[in-house]
């Protein structure tokens, strides 16, 4: 049966859009809630507390987000998270306006962060029902550039906002995007919106203190998610502060200023846009195997790179290729979870994973920093890319080399 061309699919066009201003909304977030709340207090241990906070909100609608998703209609979900949201953000300048207060900065980005961690996991669920699960690979990618080019833009834009109008204006334009989010989704219509029957109490309270056990047991089951699960985790743990030792790197190993590091942090969203642009169409040319261990084999390479290389030209180049890598590996990841795991179950599988993938991710960026700290960035870079290559080369005898994961029977 022909289907009609994503870009032609209305449905999918208005789900594009809406989750590309939520995702600008969120990388304004990024900049304008430290910038806040330095400029209130002059401290940058409250920005780190902030930093934290947010951080806690995030990892504790982890926990149960999963199975609240797969409990309730998951459009009406991703309406009321953008809603939410928008009055979150809008009582800051409002309150600014009256009488700052700084604690307001702690609640609004603290509960916040739980919305927009329970708005990920449920748009991770909606796109198989938007589109089909034999698109979702096509659909993902298409999502994953644009979402690239918010977050990239989006920090870059609250800058300017900020600078030109104040940063409660950027608050206030971060607020919009989720409004106009919100109203996007309002004509999105999910060919599985929630599950069937009554939404009991009882049944949700034992999915709630459940929910992250049966993701996980699910991922556990699975030959291909069980290794990509453990993998993942562990490449994480080594990544999650490669923005800061690469920027040291540049800054005090190659002795550039800060615009040279702007242009290098820019082509790792080059790598990131290019890579979800072409992600299903290399899916469909070498298979999931081929595809996955390439992209985490040129991750390894280029962190060895990162490491060696001395000129910053060499730098940028080794920078694009990590994120080209690291987005290629993350879409192909992704569209296989969604591919292969149960609709009623996927709520909480994806939760489950997110959990365990970042459990570790702040632990390791404490200690690449650290690494790099003592001993210069080289050693913590050649570090990384050990870790990549021998991910792959363990990989390489797992399931995970299958070209058609898929058809894989859950153990």
């Amino acid at each position: 049966m022909n289907q009609r061309p994503l870009v032609r699919d209305r449905n999918f066009l208005v789900f594009w859009g809406t989750q590309t201003f939520s995702v600008l909304g969120d990388s304004f977030s990024v900049v304008a809630f430290p910038l806040l709340m330095l400029e209130a207090t002059g401290s940058l241990l409250q920005m780190g507390l902030l930093t934290s906070v947010m951080a806690a909100g995030s990892l504790s609608m982890g926990l149960v987000g999963g199975a609240i998703v797969d409990r309730f209609d998951r459009r009406r979900l991703l309406i009321a998270c953008d809603v939410a949201r928008l009055l979150l953000f809008a009582a800051v300048p409002v309150c600014w306006a009256i009488d700052p207060q700084v604690w307001l900065l702690f609640v609004v980005a603290g509960v916040a962060s739980v919305f927009g961690q329970l708005f990920q996991i449920t748009y991770i669920t909606a796109v198989p029902t938007l589109v089909g699960r034999e698109r979702v690979a096509e659909a993902n990618g298409k999502l994953q550039a644009t979402a690239s080019l918010a977050s990239i833009g989006g920090p870059a834009l609250a800058g300017l906002v900020a600078a030109a109008a104040g940063v409660t204006a950027a608050i206030a334009i971060d607020a919009a995007t989720f409004g106009i989010s919100a109203l996007g989704l309002v004509a999105v219509r999910l060919s599985r919106t929630a599950p069937a029957g009554t939404v009991d109490r009882a049944g949700l309270g034992q999915d709630l203190r459940t929910g992250f056990v049966t993701g996980a047991r699910f991922l556990w089951r699975h030959p291909v998610l069980r290794v990509l699960t453990v993998f993942l985790t562990i490449t994480t743990f080594v990544t999650y502060g490669m923005t800061d030792v690469i920027i040291y790197q540049v800054r005090h190993g190659l002795g550039q200023g800060e615009t040279v590091v702007g242009y290098v942090m820019a082509a790792a969203g080059v790598g990131t846009c290019v890579a979800a642009a072409l992600s299903a169409w290399l899916r469909r040319r070498l298979g999931f195997g081929a595809l996955w261990l390439g992209a985490m084999t040129l991750c390894g390479a280029a962190a060895g790179v990162l490491a060696l290389g001395q000129h910053v030209l060499v730098i940028g180049a080794a920078v694009l290729g990590f994120w080209f890598g690291l987005m290629l590996a993350a879409v192909s990841s992704m569209s296989l979870r969604q591919m292969v795991t149960p609709d009623a179950l996927l709520g909480r599988v994806t939760a489950a994973f997110w959990t365990i993938h970042y459990s570790l991710a702040p632990l390791g960026a404490a200690a690449l920093t650290a690494a790099a700290d003592r001993f210069g960035a080289a050693r913590p870079l050649l570090a990384v890319a050990v870790v990549y290559l021998g991910v792959v080369g363990v990989a390489f005898f797992t399931p995970v080399r299958s070209r058609n994961p898929e058809g894989l029977a859950v153990g």
